[in-house]
C-alpha cells in the first residue's frame, strides 16, 4: 500500500513538474500566425495580435494578451470590430479538474467595441453568431444538457476604459458609451459581493449627453437563479434638447430581488429623486417572461413645491392670475399594472388647499381607454387661470372678434378620446361664480361623445343638463338640454361682472343642436327651442317710479325728495324663443312691475352678435308698489322702443313712428299733444307736442331776444328737430332701464 502511495505522489509530483515546465518550451508567440489564421478561416475576420502572449500553466492557467483588435464585417463603416489594449484571464488548475471553476480577477483594459446596424437592418455581428441548427438536432437524451461545472467562483472582474459605440443606419441615431469602468468584488453562488460602475454616455441624435452610475451588493445564484441587489443606488446625470428637461438630475436606490424560477422581481425601499421631487413606494412583479407581467404596489409623491421645481428644470408655467399656487403638490396611490394597463386604486392627491381622491385607470397603452371615479372636495380654479385684465377699452376702439372662433374644432382629438367615468366637485368657483355638489357622468368613444347627467348647486337654484358631441363625421355635431331652476340672479351676475343690476330668481331650458367644424359655423347653425322667467326681481340703476313721480311734481310747482332704493321692481319677466341657424326669436316677452308692462318681440343673430328688439313700455294702474297711487292718472300711456345694434353696443331708440301709426288725423294728435302737455308739462310736452303738429303751438316771433335782434339771437348751429329732440328727451329718461 505505501508503495501504491509513493507511486501517485510521484506520478502527481511528475505532472506538475511537467506543468510548470512546459512554459519553458512552449512560446505562444509563436503561435499567433496560426491563431490570427485559424480566426479568419472561421469567421472572416482579421484577428492581429499586437503584443506579447504570456502563459502560465500552475498553479493557475494564466493568460495575457496585450493589444488586439478584430476587424469589422465588410459593408460597415468603423475599421474594427473590437478592439483590446490588454486581457488578463486567471484559472486555478487543480479545481477546474474537480469540474470547479474558480478564477482570479477577470481584467479587460482598454476596450473599444463598435456595434452597427446598416440602413437595411443587418448588424455587424450577424455574421459572428450561433448557429442554432446543432441545438435544435440535439437528441434529447444528450448529455451536454448536464452542468460542465459543478461551481464557479471569481475573484471578481475589472473593465476599465471601456467605449462602446452604436450606430443606426436605418434611423440615423448614434450613441456611444465612454468611459466605461466596472469593479466587482468577488463572484460565488450565494455570497453577496460589490459592483461598482459608471460611465458617460453621449448620443448626436438625438442630442443627449449624460453621466451614468452604479453601486450595490450582489448576490448571484446561479443554481437557484437567484438574484438580489442590496442598496442600490443608481444615478443619472443628464442634458439635452431632446430630453423633456433641458437638465436632469435623477437617483434611485432600492432593494431587488429577482428569482428567475419563480418569475418574480420584488423591488423595496424604492426612493426616485428627480430634483426636488421624491418618490417612495414598494413594488412587486410576477410572470415577468410572459407577453403580460402583472405588476402592483404602492407609490407615495412626497410634498413638493411644483412652481419651484419647473425653475430648476426651465419650464415655463401658464401665467396665472395667483403666484402663490402650484406650492403644495402631494400624491399617494396604490396600484396594479401590465404592459398593457395601469390602475390607481385609493388615489389621493394634494394640490394647494384641493384634494383629489378616488380611482383612476389606463387600458391598452397604444390606443388608452380610461376609466375614473374621482372627488374632489373644492377648487378655486380662477387662481390658476390668467388674470382678468379690469381696464376698460377705449370708447372709440371697435372691439375686435375673438380669432379663435375661427379655428378648426379638434375632430381628430375628439375622436381619439375613450373614457368613461364620473367626477364630483365639491365646491367650484370659475369666472367669479360659485356652485357645489357638481357631478358629470362622461362616456366617450370613437368622436362620441356624452355628458349626461351633469347637475349642480349654485346660487340657491340648480343647474341640470345633458350635452353630447359627435365628433364621427367631418363636422361636430352638438347637441344641448340645459336648465335652470331657482337660480338667483342678482348674486350670479355679481359674482360674473361686479354688476347686479338685473336680480330675481331665474328659471330656463334649452334644447338647442348644431353642427360645423368651427364655433362660428356652430352658432350660424344653433336652432332648438326653450324658455325663461324671472320671478320677484328688479332692475338696478334706474327708479322709473321716482323719476316719473318728481316729473309729475315739478309740474305742480312742488318739489320732493326720495330715499328710495335706486331700482324698479318686477313680479315677472318671462318668455320662449325658437331659434333657428343661428338666429333666436322671442315673440312673447313679457315683464310686469307694480308701474310698468313691457311687451316685446324680436330677434337675436347670435353669428352676428346683432339685436332687433320691439318692445311696447306701458305705465299702468297700483294702488300699491313704487308711487302708484300718485301715478294713477297716466294709466295707459305707452312708450315703443326699438332695440338694435351688437351685444357689446346695443342701441336703444324711441320708436314715435309706431306711438302715432294709429294717429293720422290732425285734430286727433292736438287732442294727444295737449294731453301730454296737460300730464307731463313743461319742455318734455311742449316737444312732443311740437312733434305732433300741434295747433295750439305758439307762432314763431321776430322779437329781439335780451336786447337782441332775431338774426343775432339765431344759434350758430341749426338746431335739433322738434322730433329729435323728443327722442332725445325721452331716450335720455330711460336710458337707465334700457
Amino acid at each position: 500500500m505505501r508503495t501504491l502511495i509513493k507511486i501517485i505522489i510521484f506520478l502527481i509530483i511528475l505532472v506538475v513538474a511537467g506543468l510548470i515546465a512546459l512554459p519553458f518550451f512552449f512560446d505562444p508567440n509563436d503561435y499567433k500566425e496560426e491563431i490570427s489564421e485559424q480566426v479568419e478561416k472561421a469567421t472572416g475576420r482579421t484577428l492581429t495580435l499586437n503584443g506579447d502572449i504570456e502563459l502560465s500553466v500552475f498553479p493557475w492557467v494564466a493568460l495575457e494578451l496585450g493589444p488586439l483588435s478584430l476587424s469589422n464585417a465588410k459593408g460597415f463603416k468603423a475599421e474594427q470590430f473590437v478592439k483590446v489594449e490588454n486581457t488578463e484571464v486567471r484559472i486555478k488548475l487543480m479545481p477546474l479538474l474537480k469540474k470547479q471553476l474558480v478564477m482570479d480577477t477577470i481584467l479587460l483594459d482598454g476596450l473599444t467595441l463598435n456595434l452597427e446596424k446598416n440602413k437595411a437592418g443587418k448588424t455587424n455581428w450577424d455574421d459572428l453568431a450561433s448557429d442554432d441548427k446543432a441545438v435544435q438536432d440535439k437528441p434529447a437524451n444528450s448529455n451536454s444538457d448536464k452542468p460542465a461545472l459543478s461551481s464557479i467562483n471569481i475573484d471578481g472582474v475589472e473593465l476599465t476604459n471601456a467605449n462602446i459605440i452604436w450606430t443606426d443606419a436605418s434611423t440615423s441615431q448614434q450613441y456611444k458609451i465612454n468611459n466605461f469602468n466596472l469593479t466587482t468584488g468577488s463572484l460565488a453562488p450565494g455570497k453577496s459581493s460589490t459592483i461598482d460602475m459608471n460611465f458617460d454616455l453621449t448620443s448626436i441624435k438625438p442630442q443627449v449627453k449624460a453621466h451614468i452610475s452604479l453601486d450595490s451588493d450582489v448576490m448571484l445564484d446561479l443554481a437557484k437563479q437567484l438574484y438580489t441587489l442590496t442598496g442600490l443606488n443608481f444615478t443619472i446625470n443628464a442634458e439635452g434638447e431632446a430630453l423633456p428637461f433641458p437638465k436632469t438630475d435623477i437617483t434611485l436606490t432600492g432593494d431587488v430581488i429577482a428569482n428567475m424560477e419563480q418569475q418574480t422581481v420584488a423591488v423595496s425601499q424604492l426612493a426616485v429623486q428627480i430634483q426636488d421631487l421624491l418618490i417612495n413606494g414598494d413594488v412587486k412583479a410576477s410572470k415577468i417572461s410572459s407577453d403580460t407581467p402583472d405588476i402592483s404596489g404602492n407609490l407615495t409623491v412626497n410634498p413638493f413645491n411644483l412652481r419651484q421645481l419647473a425653475n430648476k428644470l426651465a419650464i415655463e408655467l401658464p401665467i396665472m392670475a395667483d403666484n402663490s399656487t402650484l406650492e403644495l403638490v402631494k400624491l399617494t396611490t396604490g396600484f396594479t399594472a401590465s404592459n398593457k394597463r395601469f390602475n390607481a386604486q385609493n388615489l389621493e392627491v394634494t394640490l394647494d388647499q384641493t384634494k383629489l381622491s378616488g380611482q383612476l385607470g389606463i387600458s391598452n397603452f397604444s390606443d388608452p381607454a380610461i376609466t375614473f371615479k374621482l372627488v374632489l372636495d373644492e377648487i378655486d380654479l380662477d387662481r390658476y387661470l390668467p388674470p382678468t385684465s379690469n381696464k376698460p377699452a377705449a370708447s372709440d376702439t371697435k372691439p375686435t372678434p375673438a380669432k379663435a372662433s375661427d379655428d378648426k374644432l379638434p375632430l381628430e382629438a375628439l375622436r381619439g378620446i375613450n373614457a368613461k367615468g364620473t367626477f364630483d366637485i365639491g365646491k367650484l368657483k370659475i369666472s367669479g361664480t360659485h356652485s357645489e355638489k357638481i357631478h358629470l357622468e362622461l362616456n366617450a368613444n370613437k368622436g362620441l361623445i356624452k355628458l349626461a347627467p351633469l347637475s349642480a348647486n349654485m346660487y340657491q337654484g340648480q343647474y341640470k343638463g345633458n350635452v353630447s358631441l359627435d365628433a364621427r363625421g367631418k363636422t361636430l355635431k352638438l347637441a344641448l338640454n340645459e336648465s335652470l331652476k331657482g337660480v338667483q340672479v342678482g348674486p350670479l351676475l355679481k359674482d360674473l361682472n361686479g354688476s347686479d343690476k338685473l336680480s330675481g330668481a331665474a328659471n330656463a331650458q334649452a334644447k338647442l343642436t348644431g353642427n360645423g367644424a368651427t364655433v362660428d359655423q356652430i352658432k350660424a347653425t344653433l336652432s332648438g327651442n326653450g324658455n325663461f322667467s324671472f320671478t320677484d326681481g328688479s332692475i338696478k340703476g334706474v327708479n322709473i317710479a321716482e323719476s316719473i313721480r318728481k316729473a309729475k311734481a315739478a309740474l305742480g310747482g312742488k318739489k320732493i325728495t326720495s330715499n328710495e332704493p335706486v331700482k324698479t321692481d318686477f313680479s315677472s319677466l318671462t318668455g320662449s324663443f325658437i331659434a333657428k341657424n343661428g338666429v333666436i326669436n322671442n315673440q312673447d316677452l313679457l315683464v310686469k312691475s307694480p308701474l310698468l308692462r313691457i311687451d316685446g318681440a324680436g330677434k337675436i343673430n347670435l353669428p352676428k352678435e346683432g339685436i332687433d328688439y320691439g318692445l311696447k313700455v306701458s305705465i299702468i294702474s297700483s294702488a300699491t308698489g313704487q308711487g302708484g297711487k300718485e301715478l294713477a292718472d297716466l294709466k295707459g300711456f305707452t312708450i315703443p322702443v326699438k332695440i338694435t345694434g351688437s351685444f357689446d353696443n346695443p342701441k336703444p331708440t324711441v320708436d314715435l313712428a309706431s306711438l302715432f301709426k294709429d294717429k293720422a288725423k290732425e285734430e286727433v294728435k292736438a287732442k294727444i299733444a295737449d294731453k301730454l302737455k296737460d300730464k307731463l308739462g313743461g319742455d318734455l310736452g311742449g316737444l312732443l307736442g311740437g312733434v305732433l303738429g300741434s295747433k295750439k303751438s305758439e307762432p314763431a316771433t321776430t322779437e329781439a331776444t335780451d336786447g337782441k335782434t332775431a338774426e343775432q339771437a339765431k344759434p350758430e348751429k341749426p338746431a335739433k328737430s322738434a322730433e329729435d329732440q323728443a327722442k332725445d328727451a325721452l331716450k335720455d329718461k330711460l336710458k337707465g332701464f334700457f
